[in-house]
């Protein structure tokens, strides 16, 4: 299970929510989600309020919780509190290397084995490496979502596939990690292409 803390003060005005209180918002809320996923009974007179509630069909097996987190507070909460973190997409090398051994750092201070890093990359498969590139060069031109050159990747199906190898290796060397991503609206033309990086 993803989850994170959101932001974007609008977005918590409009659901009747305080940004201010999130964190414990979060916390209260997880608690009692992971207990309904337990198959407990559960019953809460704080923020939120729960009277006798229990699933009809739980997991058959434990649910991991993944959270996404950028702040060094949020990485710490995710330390304490899930079995994985998920970092940011737009981050460069660098920092996100720095924030997953600050994340690994943590989970050893709670006495905990992390699952999971999970690192996210923007990616546009290209039908030529060429082609990709203008692309992305094109999109980058246009404030890709606020993110620097370095955090996007691009190519063909083979340069894809290395580039993961390599910012992976090159993050977390030593353990295991999953990568996601995301296709760019662009084209869809590349879909059959991405899957064959994803076999490699």
């Amino acid at each position: 299970m993803q989850c994170g803390l959101g932001w974007g003060e609008a977005r918590f005005a409009a659901m009747g929510a305080s940004i201010r209180t999130r964190p414990s918002a979060f916390e209260e809320a997880l608690d009692i989600v992971r207990r309904l996923l337990a198959g407990e009974t559960v019953s809460s007179s704080r923020r939120f309020r729960v009277a006798e509630a229990r699933l009809a069909l739980c997991p058959a097996e434990p649910v991991e919780v993944w959270i996404g987190a950028s702040a060094t507070p949020a990485i710490d909460r995710a330390a304490r509190l899930a079995e994985g973190w998920i970092a940011s997409p737009g981050l460069t090398r660098a920092e996100a290397r720095s924030q997953a051994e600050f994340y690994r750092e943590r989970c050893a201070a709670y006495g905990k084995q992390p699952t999971t890093v999970a690192l996210r990359r923007d990616i546009y498969v290209g039908q030529s490496s060429s082609e990709a590139q203008a692309v992305l060069q094109d999109a980058l031109g246009r404030g890709y979502r606020g993110m620097p050159a370095e955090a996007l990747i691009a190519g063909s199906v083979d340069e894809v596939a290395e580039q993961f190898r390599t910012f992976e290796n090159s993050v977390i060397p030593t353990s295991s990690c999953a990568t996601s991503a995301t296709i760019s609206g662009r084209s869809w033309a590349p879909w059959s292409g991405w899957r064959r990086c994803a076999r490699r």
